[in-house]
């Protein structure tokens, strides 16, 4: 067989097993929470007590000061795998209502992306 008809084989096998072996990485976005920020967790704690044991919130509503949104996202070949969202609304600074259940991030996800 010739080069010259060899090379457009050559190049469309390997195209062809790229397909196949397309890298496509897990993604986690979002706060992740364990079980011991929930637990610490209680209404009338100042809006710094929420940010020292929870971490600050990864959107803030700049039109809602007083709402903070705590949302968890693992995709994983572009499907989600995990959603969790709450949000904690504040009043005269203090911690006035939760709204949704705060979940912990299973540990097994974090530390295989972070550990």
């Amino acid at each position: 067989m010739r080069k010259s008809a060899l090379l457009p084989v050559i190049g469309l096998s390997a195209l062809l097993a790229g397909c196949h072996i397309m890298y496509r990485p897990t993604v986690q976005q979002g706060n992740v929470i364990t079980s011991s920020m929930i637990k610490k967790l209680h209404l009338g704690m100042s809006k710094n007590e929420v940010a020292y044991t929870m971490g600050e919130p990864a959107i803030r509503d700049p039109f809602h000061r007083n709402r903070w949104d705590y949302y968890y996202l693992l995709k994983r070949n572009y499907k989600p795998l995990i959603t969790e969202h709450f949000t904690l609304y504040f009043q005269n600074g203090k911690l006035a209502r939760i709204v949704g259940t705060p979940t912990p991030t299973p540990q097994k996800t974090y530390e295989h992306n972070h550990g």
